[in-house]
């Protein structure tokens, strides 16, 4: 198999009354292929990076360009470029609220049934194939192993609260972050239904008064853990796969109270000049070798049945306690949501 590098492949999106510089990772130099397809994701490159190279070798002739933003600025983007009818991406992944957002808005992508897709969980698949499926991602408790021993680490969501916490605890921003929205609605609403003494919008009053920081990115809140800067994170599965994957000191808590879980997914633009292309990347997302590739890249759970997962701390899937957000809540209250999180931290 040939060696593969990256390089920056710059581009610039005529906007109506904006510009936007779009800068794409390209797994083989563009001269090598023959045909490009533009993924926009919220991944990072990193992590797209071995799907692509998977891909690129299973489709000879073919060549991914990976343009990578935080979650909330990618929908900005990828809005402005509708609004004028210039969108630049093939395929877009994000997870599956913000997908409806955008296709409830704008229309934004074509139905495509993946080849294979009857392999996934029925409670995974889009009602009339707008994304297709690509892994689990799960919130928990990351926290750096030489800073805080596994006797010690916070055990619930609740016990972040402890003032013996304080200044060392990061999240992300609504603001910037698509996917946080998924723990804000796992505090406030579905949590603050059940013990509103404990959880609900307090919560985040107490949390910020404990000093929680607040990050635009969860790769960011990887780092800041991995380092011991703020040892403890509010983050998502695919981080703490990921840091697993890196041998980093590292562990992770399934609080008791839960772990909200959102879908990742990819969707294919109405609006692609390369859509036979991206419809073999959906097939590829979905195959039984794109998912058993998903921890080592993406770093989620396989949405497959017949694909072998264990969370990076050992644990089969049976034993944490997964909590299905409310994508359709979410998607039509995020600014609502957002703001209400910001006025409850004093910020």
């Amino acid at each position: 198999m040939k060696r593969t590098k990256q390089i920056l492949v710059s581009r610039r999106a005529a906007l109506i009354g904006a510009g936007t510089a779009i800068a794409a990772a390209s797994i083989i130099p563009a001269s090598a292929q023959s045909r490009r397809l533009t993924i926009y994701s919220a991944y990072e490159n990193s992590q797209v990076a071995p799907l692509a190279r998977a891909f690129e070798a299973k489709n000879p002739g073919i060549g991914v360009d990976h343009f990578r933003q935080p979650g909330e600025e990618l929908l900005a983007t990828l809005e402005l470029e509708l609004r004028a009818r210039s969108p630049k991406a093939d395929v877009v992944g994000l997870n599956d609220a913000s997908i409806a957002y955008l296709q409830r808005r704008h229309d934004a992508f074509e139905p495509y049934k993946a080849a294979s897709i009857e392999k996934a969980r029925a409670e995974m698949r889009s009602p009339g194939d707008v994304f297709t499926p690509a892994f689990v991602n799960l919130y928990l408790i990351h926290y750096n192993t030489r800073r805080i021993s596994a006797a010690d680490a916070p055990k619930s969501w609740f016990d972040l609260l402890d003032p013996k916490w304080r200044n060392q605890i990061s999240m992300a921003d609504p603001n910037s972050s698509q996917s946080v929205q998924s723990f804000v609605w796992f505090v406030a609403d579905y949590l603050g239904k059940q013990d509103p003494a404990k959880y609900g919008w307090d919560y985040f009053k107490k949390l910020g008064a404990n000093g929680v920081h607040l990050e635009s990115s969860h790769g960011t809140i990887r780092d800041l853990t991995v380092s011991g800067e703020r040892p403890l994170g509010i983050n998502l599965l695919a981080n703490a796969q990921t840091a697993a994957n890196r041998g980093e000191p590292t562990s992770n808590v399934w609080p008791v109270e839960g772990a909200p879980g959102e879908l990742s997914a990819f969707g294919l633009m109405r609006a692609s000049r390369q859509k036979e292309l991206g419809k073999l990347w959906l097939d590829f997302i979905i195959s039984e070798e794109g998912q058993t590739l998903m921890p080592a890249s993406l770093g989620g759970a396989p949405v497959r049945n017949d694909v072998a997962y264990k969370f990076p701390d050992g644990s089969p899937l049976d034993r944490v306690k997964i909590v299905n957000v409310d994508s359709g809540f979410i998607s039509e209250n995020k600014r609502t949501q957002a703001r209400k999180f910001h006025d409850a931290l004093g910020r």
